[in-house]
Parts: structure tokens; C-alpha cells; sequence
């Protein structure tokens, strides 16, 4: 499941880049196989358990940023990953959770236009 996760976050980039040449998107690589020595280095400088996958920092008058956590299947959100959503939103920030290229291309599109227009749809 999780390579289904990995190409379906590859599609969503590579569209996204398409559609918005000029904005940013950032991945943190928090997830993965990590010896216990790494994990630890890791989370000393400061990887968060829970953190969602992308990252698109541009304020839309509303919200300061929008984070989307990909999902694959029925893989749903984990405690943490919940936990953190909830502060992010409680911080002004758009939170989505996205199964599919269409959810994320929705989720982006509604968020960068606030609905006045979708690219690619």
C-alpha cells in the first residue's frame, strides 16, 4: 500500500507543478523505515510524528497555508495524524485528506482559487 501512496503523491506533484509553476509544495520525509539511531536523530531535529504529506504554503485571505495527507485504499488517518490536522486547523491553516489525483486536484484547485476557477478539471 504504501508504493500506491508513494506513486499517488508522485502524480499529485508532478500535476501540481503543471498547474502552478509558481507556487511551492514541500514533502518532509516523516514517514519510511528508519533504524532506531536515525528515528532518533530525526526527531531530535525535529521530524513530527503525524505531520501531513504536503505542504503548500500560500495564504488565500482565509487560511495561512493548506497541508493534504494522501491516503491509498482504506488506509485512514492515524491518531497522530489526527491530532495534529486538528492543531493545524485550529491554527488557520486548510487541512484535506485525499484518496485519488481528482481528491487532491479538487482540494488544491478550491483552495488557491477559492472556487473562482479549477486548473485541469
Amino acid at each position: 500500500m504504501k508504493h500506491t501512496e508513494d506513486n499517488l503523491q508522485i502524480a499529485c506533484i508532478e500535476w501540481f507543478y503543471l498547474a502552478y509553476p509558481n507556487l511551492i509544495i514541500h514533502h518532509s520525509p516523516n514517514g519510511g523505515f528508519r533504524n532506531a539511531r536515525e528515528a532518533a536523530r530525526f526527531k531530535k531535529m525535529g521530524t513530527l510524528a503525524g505531520m501531513p504529506d504536503l505542504h503548500i504554503p500560500e495564504p488565500n485571505g482565509q487560511y495561512h497555508g493548506l497541508y493534504i495527507e494522501l491516503k491509498a485504499g482504506k488506509n485512514r488517518l492515524t491518531k497522530n495524524q489526527s491530532l495534529i490536522i486538528e492543531k493545524l486547523t485550529n491554527n488557520k491553516y486548510k487541512c484535506e485528506v485525499c484518496y485519488s489525483l481528482d481528491e487532491f486536484m479538487s482540494a488544491v484547485n478550491n483552495y488557491i482559487n477559492r472556487g473562482e476557477r479549477a486548473f485541469g478539471k
